[in-house]
């Protein structure tokens, strides 16, 4: 199976409920998102696939993958 290009979004919000928006970035890969948010990969993307509730910064924001 081939390899697709795929874009992560992260949104960022200014408060817990997601309401107040405040940016959103386009990254390639989930390393990228890791970097801008100072954390492990593993650690992204176990928030992102629901491995591990959202806790500290992971509560003001929200990943998306583009397929």
């Amino acid at each position: 199976m081939a390899r697709t290009n795929n874009i992560w979004i992260l949104v960022i919000y200014k408060d817990k409920e997601k309401k107040d928006y405040f940016k959103t970035i386009n990254c390639d890969t989930l390393n990228e998102i890791a970097y801008l948010l100072n954390r492990k990969v593993y650690d992204v993307s176990n928030v992102f696939h629901k491995i591990t509730k959202p806790n500290g910064i992971f509560n003001y924001i929200s990943i998306y993958k583009t397929y």
